[in-house]
């Protein structure tokens, strides 16, 4: 039986893409587990610790694995490692089996594989975030003379540009990619020191292993065992989660501007797939949906891991089942909401007549900052902002012009002469720095 959307065939494909669902299947977990079997296996018989011979057979059998994922599913609800191990003893002749697994403990070899698949799914994370980060960037420098209304409190605040909205999206993805980079090293830590961390199986040659089994498989190494202390794990989801606060502001606000009294964005789509089923006119931005959904997916994943107890002593299983639950529910969906904001980013048309329309829909009033501005010196910034909030709601009643209203007030009228309102009004004369942000 299926659980969740992630789970269940019939919604899954809105948050789970090949890719990442492939890193994280059943046989290719099997797979990193054996890979480092039989790293360490060539490893030890570098070192002498075991025969070369059983190092090639234990090597020549794992290569198999994927013959093995049945046999472990069908155990019970123990270590699978421990049923694979006994499949791969089987296989191997006998006299080599006493080698397989030599030295290790099972927490040692899935901590190490699964750092195998975390590095895999990074340099998928980072590939598409390098993507998305260029087509915002081009979108922001696409639009830097296109002019919109910004929108502070989910009310007009002040004339902008659409680029400046486009390249504060840029600088997140930019920021993630930052941080993305600085956490990798600590999350993809070799582990290996034996069952009580004390690497006691290998003798003086402990740490020789570890940073041989390190370098063989191009992961950190880290002597000082973390069976119970998984910051590494914890920072990575925790800044994977920052990257999907960052996808959900993006979609969010393209949900928003999508909508029909706004239209200042639009998804080119298939009518079929994100229509409504009783109401033929309707669009659903479904792609801004999926985004925003898996992102809040990955955030709560993290928050159950933040909110697990530390392991206990030098290891803890509890600890280790919530994160075998959360890591790769992390990761798959913050993969599948990155793929669905790449897809949209690529279809998506903006509409720059509606955002100019936008701009000019409450007339002056979007630019009393501007006339408030050149008012100030004159009569006080106190007394200037008092007379322009008596004057919107003047031209909210009656629409007076700006002009007439001030050069009706006594305590305004020879400022205001010196003053060219038409200008001041219009949105293009107070943009700023605006077109400037938009080129970052």
């Amino acid at each position: 039986m299926a659980f969740g959307i992630l789970s269940s065939q019939l919604t899954r494909r809105g948050y789970v893409e090949p890719q990442m669902d492939a890193i994280w299947s059943e046989a290719r977990t099997v797979k990193a587990w054996f890979t480092v079997e039989a790293a360490l296996a060539g490893v030890q018989a570098e070192l002498g610790i075991v025969p070369s011979e059983a190092a090639k057979a234990i090597s020549a059998e794992v290569s198999r694995s994927a013959d093995l994922v049945e046999a472990i599913s069908q155990g019970g609800g123990g270590n699978p490692l421990v049923i694979g191990l006994d499949a791969i003893r089987k296989a191997v002749p006998a006299e080599h089996r006493g080698w397989v697994h030599f030295g290790a403990t099972s927490q040692d070899i899935l901590d190490t594989a699964r750092a195998l698949q975390i590095r895999e799914s990074l340099d998928v994370i980072d590939e598409r975030l390098r993507d998305l980060s260029e087509k915002v960037h081009t979108l922001a420098h696409k639009h830097k003379d296109t002019l919109m209304v910004a929108r502070t409190n989910g009310q007009h605040a002040l004339p902008t540009v659409a680029g400046t909205r486009f390249s504060r999206w840029h600088a997140m993805l930019e920021r993630d990619r930052s941080r993305l980079a600085a956490v990798r090293e600590n999350a993809l830590m070799i582990q290996f020191s034996g069952a009580g961390g004390t690497y006691a199986s290998m003798g003086e040659q402990g740490f020789a292993v570890s940073e041989r089994l390190a370098d063989r498989l191009g992961l950190t190494p880290a002597l000082v065992p973390w069976h119970a202390e998984r910051d590494g794990i914890v920072a990575l989801c925790c800044m994977l989660a920052v990257h999907a606060q960052t996808l959900e502001k993006i979609a969010d606000d393209l949900f928003d501007m999508q909508r029909n009294e706004i239209a200042e964005a639009r998804e080119v789509m298939d009518a079929h797939a994100s229509g409504s089923s009783a109401m033929p006119q309707k669009r659903n931005p479904f792609a801004t949906m999926k985004t925003a959904v898996g992102a809040r997916v990955v955030t709560g994943a993290t928050a159950s891991l933040l909110m697990s107890p530390p392991a206990a002593h030098e290891r803890d299983h509890r600890q280790l089942e919530i994160e075998r639950d959360t890591l790769p529910r992390v990761l798959v969906t913050l993969g599948g909401a990155q793929a669905k904001l790449l897809g949209l980013l690529g279809r998506l048309h903006v509409n720059e007549e509606a955002l100019r329309k936008g701009a000019e829909l409450e007339g002056p009033l979007l630019l009393t900052e501007h006339v408030l501005m050149q008012l100030a010196p004159a009569i006080g910034h106190e007394k200037a902002h008092d007379v322009l909030q008596e004057y919107v709601t003047q031209y909210q009643r009656t629409g007076v012009s700006l002009r007439e209203y001030l050069e009706s007030r006594p305590d305004t009228r020879e400022t205001v002469a010196g003053i060219d309102l038409e200008a001041a009004t219009d949105p293009r004369s107070y943009l700023g720095l605006a077109r400037e942000v938009a080129e970052f």
